[in-house]
């Protein structure tokens, strides 16, 4: 009678420790605004390579290094929050010159609001607010990028 108890206590404690591992390997994490910043800000990168004049490509340069830098930091915060980081976004081909510049600013500030919700994993908060940070810088260049196209347009390049 003891020792089957003892083994019904064991079999119960191997089957609880299971759980909560099966149980982590389907949910795909606390925070999964990550994998929505991170496709937004992978889309703004294929968006900003369309081939414009080099005072513009100077900036949409610097945006797409301040984007690979925040992606770098949002997928080590995601690692940690156990993300998977495959995305393959769709990008929309048929943005004009105007409307690529909006659609690339909406998505930046779309990946801002969705790393910008509560963090309730210390760990990660380091990285997502140095993710801020490249966002924040990825907006100037694109800001400045813009002005530099309008000034182009004027001067009838």
């Amino acid at each position: 009678m003891i020792r089957k108890s003892i083994l019904s206590v064991a079999a119960l404690a191997v089957v609880a420790m299971m759980i909560p591992a099966g149980g982590k390997a389907d949910t795909p994490g606390r925070h999964p605004r990550y994998l929505r910043a991170r496709s937004d800000l992978r889309a703004v990168q294929w968006i900003s390579r369309v081939h414009e004049e080099p005072n513009v490509m100077r900036n949409l340069k610097r945006c797409d290094d301040e984007i690979e830098a925040a992606i770098h930091e949002i997928d080590v915060a995601s690692v940690i929050d156990h993300k998977d980081l495959e995305d393959h976004p769709r990008i929309d081909t048929h943005l004009d010159r105007n409307g690529r510049f909006r659609k690339m600013m909406e998505l930046l500030d779309s990946a801002r609001r969705d790393i910008g919700q509560e963090e309730d994993n210390p760990r990660a908060i380091g990285w997502r607010n140095a993710a801020f940070r490249h966002i924040d810088e990825a907006r100037n260049s694109l800001k400045r990028a813009a002005v530099d196209l309008r000034i182009d347009r004027e001067l009838g390049y």
